[in-house]
C-alpha cells in the first residue's frame, strides 16, 4: 500500500503538470486527463488519511487483530 508521503509527492507533481499544460494551452483532452488524475491522487490520499485516523483511535490490541 502507498504511503501517504509518497501519494502527496505525486499530487504535488501532477497539480504542477496540471498548471504547466493549462498555461501552455495545451489540448483539452490532455488538461482534462490530469484533472482526473489530481482528483484521484487527493481522494486517495484523504482516504488513507482517514483509515490511519481511524485505527489510531483503536487500541493497540485492537489495531493488530484488524491488520491481520
Amino acid at each position: 500500500m502507498a504511503t501517504v508521503e509518497k501519494l502527496q509527492e505525486h499530487l504535488k507533481k501532477a497539480q504542477s503538470n496540471l498548471a504547466e499544460a493549462s498555461k501552455k494551452g495545451s489540448e483539452a483532452v490532455e488538461i482534462r486527463d490530469l484533472k482526473k488524475k489530481t482528483k484521484r491522487l487527493a481522494r486517495k490520499a484523504s482516504k488513507i488519511t482517514e483509515k490511519m485516523a481511524e485505527l489510531k483511535k483503536k487500541k493497540k490490541k485492537d489495531r493488530k487483530t484488524t491488520s491481520e
